[in-house]
């Protein structure tokens, strides 16, 4: 796939590209040869290929709110919102969240063209730097049915060498949780359509210390944070990626 990607995008800094053949969609309404004016929510697959040959993966989540939010490591997350006009075309604004270290932000703007329901040719643009994408929708991810708060309610655990993080979601959607470090998580759930396995987070943090790790300070950590997430096939794992105007954080927890 990144070969046939390569081939044809010759002179393009960056681009995004499927690297799994279920990304590549199915039959019927996931058929990336059919037209239509408007992406699908939910997750996709991407890639981004250097112009040395290089390349990092990733994805990306679509809501159907039209929130945005791309992951290519665990030092960078971008967060914003597209928009699409009658004919298809794509706009937005983004901001990515680097951690160099200290976090660093840089605000750019969307646009391009949906190719089908399950595809489109992005563009991202911040100062003189420009990049071209391809987004590609991830069928494994997409088919899990109905999205329900009773059926993502449970307790959450993610664990790292020097922190446990837990988020528990209830049946009406609150989230609350913690870290072994101190930090409290208080919120909600939003699940913007059921049929998309893409779900929003809002939550705030309180009595975070600060952590030499991501070089961020007390105050950088606590707040108000806002994210998109979704469930592993098997709906035993969530992942979400929120911002909250300073950092950006990662929560991947299983049940």
């Amino acid at each position: 796939m990144l070969t046939e990607i390569k081939q044809a995008t010759i002179g393009i800094l960056t681009v995004f590209s499927a690297l799994t053949l279920g990304a590549c969609g199915g039959s019927g309404s996931d058929d990336p040869g059919s037209s239509a004016a408007e992406l699908k929510s939910g997750v996709y697959h991407i890639g981004r290929l250097f112009s040395d040959g290089s390349a990092k993966e990733g994805l990306s989540l679509i809501s159907p709110t039209g929130n945005f939010v791309a992951n290519l490591d665990t030092r960078s997350y971008t967060f914003g919102n597209v928009a699409f006009s009658a004919s298809g075309k794509i706009s937005g604004e983004i901001v990515e969240y680097i951690l160099s270290p200290p976090w660093k932000l840089t605000n750019g703007t969307l646009s391009g063209q949906v190719v089908s329901s399950v595809q489109a040719d992005l563009g991202a643009q911040s100062g003189n730097l420009t990049t071209t994408s391809v987004l590609l929708r991830n069928t494994d991810f997409n088919g899990l049915g109905v999205m329900t708060f009773e059926a993502m309610s449970g307790t959450y655990t993610m664990s790292s060498p020097d922190n446990i993080s837990s988020i528990t979601i209830n049946s009406n959607g609150d989230i609350t949780g913690g870290d072994q470090a101190g930090c409290a998580f208080n919120g909600e759930v939003v699940i913007p359509d059921k049929t998309i396995n893409v779900f929003e987070v809002r939550y705030t943090a309180e009595n975070c210390p600060a952590d030499s790790d991501e070089d961020a300070l007390a105050e950088d950590r606590n707040g108000d944070f806002f994210g998109l997430g979704f469930l592993s096939p098997s709906g035993d794992e969530a992942t979400f990626f929120s911002r909250n105007g300073t950092v950006g954080w990662m929560f991947k927890g299983t049940r």
